[in-house]
C-alpha cells in the first residue's frame, strides 16, 4: 500500500454526505410529501428526480469506493484471513443488490441477507479496531450500530412472519427483539454525542445545540395529528414516520423520532467537523436502522473497511511554540494489524 484511500478520486466524505442526502430524500422527505397539500406536483416531480440524482452518484460512489479499500485491505500482507474471506464476498453481495434494488424493491430474503453480510463485515472491523485507543470510539459506533442493525433485519423478518401467520406471540417477540436494537442504537449516539463534545473544536456548544434541534423538532413533528396543524409539522411527522418504517418496539412515538433525528444530525456535524473519524461515526450513524437497505448497508459497510486505515489523533495537541518549520507527516498507513 503506498497511498491512502482518501486521496484518490472522489473523497470519501463527499461519498458520505451524497449517501446521508440521498437516504434522507429517498426515506424522509419525498415518500411525506404526496398528498401534504394541493399544487405540489412541481415540487414533488423535482424532489424524486433530485432524489434519484443524488442516489446515483451516492452508489456510484459507494461502490467505487468500496472497491478501492477492499482491494487494499487484502492486498495488505497483515491483514486478517478472516477479512481476506468476509469481505469480498460481503462486499460484492452488497453492490449486486444494490444493481438489482435499481429496477425493484428487494425480496425480503435478499434483505435480509443484505443485512446480516454488512452487520457481520461491521463487527469484524470493529473487533479488529477496537484495541488501538485512538479508533476505539469508532469502533464501538461501529459495532453496536451493527448489532443494532442485524437485530433491527431479525425482528422485520419476525414481524412479517407473525403477520402473515397471525401470530400474536411471534409478534410481541419482535417487539421486545426490535427494542433491543433501538436500546443499542441509543448507546451508539450517546457515544458519538459524547466523542462530539471532547473531541471537536466547539463540541460544548455543538451538542447542547443540536440536542435541542432534534427536541424541536420532534415537537413539531407530534404536532401533525392536532387540527389545524402547519405545513411543516406534517412534512416532519409523515417524514418522520416514513423514516421509522413502522419499527414495531414497545416504546413511544416521540423517543424513535427523538433518535431518527438526533442520529441524522449527528451525522451532519460529525461529518462536517470530525475528521476521518468523524466521517466513520457519520457512515454508521447515517446507516443506523437501515441495513436491509443498499445504500444504507454500502454507507455501513465503506466505514466498516476504511475504519483501519484511520488515523485518529487521541486529543487535540496545542500549536508550536518553537520557530523551527513543522513538516506535515506524509507517510502511508501502515497496513492494519
Amino acid at each position: 500500500m503506498t497511498d491512502r484511500p482518501i486521496d484518490n478520486g472522489v473523497p470519501l466524505r463527499v461519498v458520505v454526505a451524497l449517501g446521508l442526502s440521498a437516504s434522507l430524500l429517498a426515506r424522509c422527505i419525498a415518500p411525506a410529501l404526496p398528498g401534504l397539500m394541493v399544487g405540489m406536483e412541481r415540487t414533488i416531480l423535482w424532489t424524486g428526480r433530485v432524489t434519484a440524482l443524488l442516489t446515483m452518484l451516492a452508489a456510484t460512489g459507494l461502490v467505487a469506493g468500496l472497491a478501492r479499500l477492499a482491494t487494499l485491505l487484502v492486498a495488505a500482507p497483515r491483514a486478517p484471513l478472516l477479512a481476506r474471506v468476509v469481505v469480498v464476498p460481503a462486499v460484492a453481495l452488497g453492490c449486486m443488490l444494490l444493481l438489482f434494488a435499481s429496477f425493484r424493491p428487494l425480496e425480503p430474503l435478499l434483505a435480509l441477507a443484505l443485512g446480516i453480510t454488512s452487520a457481520i463485515v461491521g463487527g469484524l472491523s470493529a473487533r479488529h479496531s477496537l484495541a488501538d485507543r485512538g479508533k476505539r470510539a469508532g469502533a464501538l459506533v461501529l459495532g453496536l450500530i451493527s448489532m443494532a442493525g442485524l437485530v433491527h433485519v431479525l425482528s422485520r423478518k419476525l414481524t412479517q412472519d407473525a403477520s402473515d401467520a397471525l401470530d400474536i406471540f411471534a409478534f410481541r417477540t419482535a417487539q421486545w427483539i426490535e427494542t433491543l436494537g433501538v436500546g443499542l442504537d441509543l448507546v451508539a449516539l450517546a457515544l458519538a454525542l459524547v466523542w462530539l463534545r471532547l473531541r471537536t473544536k466547539h463540541g460544548r456548544i455543538v451538542v447542547p445545540v443540536l440536542l435541542g434541534v432534534a427536541a424541536l423538532v420532534v415537537v413539531s413533528s407530534l404536532r401533525a395529528s392536532a387540527p389545524g396543524a402547519s405545513t411543516l409539522s406534517l412534512l416532519l411527522g409523515r417524514g418522520l414516520e416514513r423514516l421509522s418504517r413502522e419499527q414495531s418496539s414497545i416504546l413511544p412515538l416521540a423517543f424513535s423520532h427523538l433518535l431518527n433525528t438526533g442520529a441524522l444530525l449527528a451525522a451532519a456535524a460529525a461529518l462536517v467537523s470530525g475528521g476521518e473519524l468523524g466521517l466513520i461515526l457519520a457512515a454508521c450513524l447515517a446507516a443506523r436502522g437501515a441495513l436491509d437497505i443498499p445504500i444504507p448497508a454500502l454507507m455501513l459497510e465503506l466505514a466498516a473497511l476504511y475504519l483501519p486505515f484511520v488515523r485518529a489523533a487521541s486529543r487535540a495537541v496545542p500549536p508550536p511554540t518553537s520557530t523551527e518549520p513543522v513538516v506535515a507527516d506524509t507517510a502511508p498507513p501502515s497496513p492494519p494489524a
